[in-house]
């Protein structure tokens, strides 16, 4: 393949790869960011609902609760954390929720109730989450999540307040002296009392492990990057095929810009470009350059006319380019000019060669012109010589074999 056809095919190769790399890590990009806005609307979710039940706790149960009480149903001073504690009732349901994933082999789901006035020392928040209880009493912040990293491991972080406190929050939270005795009997007058209305007293938030997203993006981006990788694949094979036929009528082009009209043979061009190549031999054999000039061809031309004349030089080429072997090359460089660029072991095998291809023409009878003759001059390249050099040494020894005519003469 022509030298610059291969770089496009390395330059367009490299763009495929460029593109790749870029298309496979913006869908991995994309994918991991879905994973993770569906995981924090799966753990908003979650949480919406617990805010819920501590809404028809607070609101319902408890009022129903308090009610019974009233029609001395229940005693005045009767609390249960079971069906009192929204706090108590949403860790419980967590605790149950976690052990039906475990049987699902689903990732359990961390979570926390982090209060700043805890009864249960279990609830007592920590200096971050106080700083976002902080946020969520002053209404600077709705909700919060964000990525976490835990022994390597990615996780989303979400929280959200509770409630803030009503008035039926106030039985239990305001002065321990309204609170029921089963309350004080259970948990102290001393934690978790004389808080306002409106306060936020807690936080429920949910950690959830991503393993079971990024397992599931990394399937999707294997099938993903294989159809993508196939098709370029695909794209760059029919370029290949593209480019290789333009590739073969470019050295048809080139080839013929190489080939002498008339003969057929190398023309001056390619002579130019080869003898130049030729300066970098390596190996054991010689290179040498022959000439070859057509004796008395003007008078041929001039007695028998142009067409005899072109005859001539094809049918001296077809005799030539018989009886040389495969790894010569043979040009035609003027008018009646000719080259041959060959390789022999030593001097004697080039002038046995020189000598064969001159009794060959010489001993061939050429139509309407009979017999046509040769003058050769030929030299070997010598060590850390220049083509110009090269050339110039062989024309000098044609110049002197056409003073006598039908000659060889070397330098």
């Amino acid at each position: 393949m022509l030298p610059h056809n291969k770089k496009l095919l390395i330059y367009i190769g490299l763009l495929f790869a460029i593109l790749y790399i870029i298309i496979v890590f913006s869908f991995y990009y994309i994918l991991k960011n879905i994973a993770i806005s569906q995981n924090e609307r799966k753990l908003q979710n979650i949480l919406l609902y617990e805010r819920a039940q501590k809404h028809y706790i607070d609101n319902v149960q408890k009022k129903c609760i308090y009610s019974l009480q009233n029609k001395n149903i229940l005693p005045k001073e009767f609390f249960d954390p079971k069906i009192m504690s929204a706090t108590y009732i949403t860790r419980n349901t967590l605790d149950e929720y976690n052990k039906l994933r475990k049987k699902e082999h689903l990732p359990e789901i961390k979570y926390k109730i982090a209060s700043d006035n805890p009864r249960n020392p279990i609830n007592k928040a920590n200096k971050f989450e106080l700083e976002l209880l902080k946020k969520f009493n002053n209404h600077e912040l709705k909700l919060y999540s964000q990525k976490i990293s835990i022994n390597s491991k990615d996780y989303i972080y979400y929280a959200i307040p509770v409630a803030p406190n009503n008035q039926i929050c106030m039985k239990c939270h305001s002065d321990p002296k309204l609170a029921p005795k089963d309350l004080i009997k259970q948990y102290g007058d001393k934690a978790g009392f004389h808080e306002n209305i409106g306060h936020i007293r807690a936080l429920l938030s949910l950690t959830i492990p991503l393993e079971e997203e990024y397992a599931l993006i990394k399937k999707i981006s294997t099938v993903f990057n294989l159809i993508v990788l196939g098709l370029f694949l695909i794209a760059y094979f029919i370029i290949y095929i593209i480019i290789k036929r333009l590739d073969k009528k470019d050295r048809q082009i080139i080839d013929n810009s190489y080939i002498d009209e008339l003969t057929q043979v190398f023309n001056r061009k390619k002579f130019n470009s080869d003898i130049k190549e030729n300066i970098n031999n390596n190996t054991e054999l010689s290179p040498y350059l022959m000439l070859i000039d057509i004796d008395h061809f003007k008078k041929i031309n001039d007695t028998y006319g142009h067409p005899v004349g072109d005859y001539v030089l094809e049918e001296l080429t077809k005799l030539i380019k018989q009886n040389i072997r495969s790894n010569d090359k043979f040009y035609r460089i003027g008018g009646e000019e000719f080259a041959i660029i060959s390789t022999q072991k030593n001097y004697d095998d080039e002038m046995k060669f020189a000598e064969k291809i001159k009794s060959i023409i010489e001993n061939h009878n050429f139509d309407k012109v009979g017999k046509v003759t040769i003058s050769i001059g030929f030299t070997e390249l010598n060590p850390d010589e220049d083509y110009h050099q090269w050339y110039k040494r062989a024309d000098e020894a044609l110049y002197e074999a056409k003073e006598t005519r039908n000659t060889i003469k070397s330098k």
